[in-house]
């Protein structure tokens, strides 16, 4: 059956969407795009604002800062491409090894682990719902190659629908690279599209660890949807330009943070493999 979605969700998105777009919304705009009411339209605003994905104003509201959006996967992959290099190299030499079956959440990153993992001598099982993540890995024998079909959604080059959570609902993995939107040490691990939590959840619950992969621009953002909190990941990967004051509050949750740049990798746990 499929999952039921909350209209408020919808409208939450559509919300968003809209001041990323305009920059500045007034109440009535919103009344008459989302076809609501006033009291209903100011509900939303006041939870957004409570999230910290908007701020209000006098008969309307902004996007902020820590807004995060979904955008089109040619346009992430451009940013921070340096940054999720490191990350992705990192990830080779030191998490992955022979003979592991893991699952590749769709993210720009993880198609970079993708790109390493082919240019690799690794063998690997790999599951993935990212179409792009996919196609770079079918270039390699030394892959056992899983998709989870079903709809794909042309923003994200990714499947996320009852047919794509189902193979994860029968699968099991040792590690499973997560990829979110936002990360905050108040919150947790966000993303902006709703439809894809359940999909993510559903990975989790059958990897024995998870792993979060993400540059530093994720870190204080808050996306619109909670996929998990800090007892659901083992470890985040992040890149030498976090802010330290984020990582340190990030840390003091008892999460182990894996900061790298160039030359240096700086963890608060000993272990290696994370």
């Amino acid at each position: 059956m499929q999952q039921r979605i909350d209209k408020s969700e919808i409208r939450h998105e559509k919300i968003r969407s809209m001041l990323i777009a305009n920059d500045l919304v007034t109440v009535n705009e919103f009344c008459k795009i989302l076809n609501c009411s006033e009291a209903t339209v100011r509900n939303d605003l006041r939870y957004l604002e409570e999230m910290r994905l908007i701020k209000r104003t006098h008969g309307g509201a902004v996007a902020t800062g820590s807004t995060a959006l979904n955008s089109n996967m040619s346009m992430r992959s451009a940013a921070f491409k340096h940054e999720k290099d490191i990350i992705a190299n990192y990830v080779i030499n030191h998490i992955l090894f022979p003979g592991q079956t893991i699952i590749l959440d769709s993210g720009t990153t993880n198609t970079e682990i993708a790109q390493k993992i082919v240019e690799s001598s690794l063998e690997l099982t790999v599951l993935t719902n990212s179409f792009t993540a996919a196609s770079i890995l079918s270039r390699t024998d030394r892959v056992k190659l899983y998709i989870a079909g079903g709809c794909c959604d042309h923003m994200t080059s990714s499947f996320y629908d009852e047919t794509a959570k189902n193979l994860f609902n029968t699968m099991r993995a040792d590690i499973f690279f997560l990829s979110v939107n936002g990360i905050s040490h108040e919150v947790g691990f966000t993303i902006s599209g709703h439809e894809e939590a359940s999909v993510k959840q559903a990975m989790i619950k059958c990897s024995q660890k998870c792993i979060v992969t993400a540059d530093h621009s994720k870190l204080g953002k808050i996306g619109l949807k909670v996929v998990c909190g800090f007892g659901d990941v083992d470890t985040l990967i992040t890149d030498g330009n976090a802010n330290m004051e984020r990582v340190k509050k990030l840390k003091n949750t008892g999460l182990n943070v894996i900061t790298i740049s160039n030359k240096t990798v700086w963890t608060n746990n000993k272990n290696r493999g994370a």
